[in-house]
């Protein structure tokens, strides 16, 4: 009797540990899918710049215009450093012959592909440091940042 018992015990053991014994988490809307913002604070307890603060970043809305410019050169962002206010919209602008991204080193916030003679462009809705880089090409262009007042 013991030899049947241990081995559907086992299984009974195996098939409780695979249910997890919770739900499966809804998954939210990414921060592509986020509106426009225009200067609320993120949520309380949150951090700018932080993957808690996803809010703090969006693409601009179609038709949006740039009131900061960052010029994408070849490998590298001009400038390097950025300084904008609450509601900018930052745009970059890819002069090379690649393609490139500005994605926040966090992952919250990105423009997506960039492709050669085409614009990206973000709105930043709460004060901070924003490092980022481009995802396709993430050795050699990082290292840069807004700052958003």
């Amino acid at each position: 009797m013991r030899r049947l018992a241990l081995p559907f015990l086992t299984i009974a053991a195996i098939a409780l540990a695979g249910c997890g014994g919770g739900a499966t988490p809804t998954p939210t809307a990414s921060t592509a899918s986020l509106p426009s913002v225009t200067g609320s604070a993120p949520p309380a307890g949150s951090s700018a710049g932080s993957s808690a603060a996803a809010a703090a970043c969006a693409k601009a809305a179609a038709g949006a215009t740039a009131t900061v410019n960052v010029t994408i050169v070849d490998f590298g962002y001009d400038p390097k450093a950025v300084q904008a206010k609450i509601g900018d919209v930052v745009a970059w602008k890819n002069t090379g012959g690649a393609p490139h991204t500005a994605t926040l080193d966090d992952g919250t916030c990105d423009t997506g592909t960039i492709a050669p003679g085409s614009v990206g462009m973000l709105v930043f809705s709460a004060p901070g440091t924003y490092k980022y880089h481009c995802t396709i090409h993430p050795t050699q262009m990082k290292d840069v940042t807004v700052e958003v007042k």
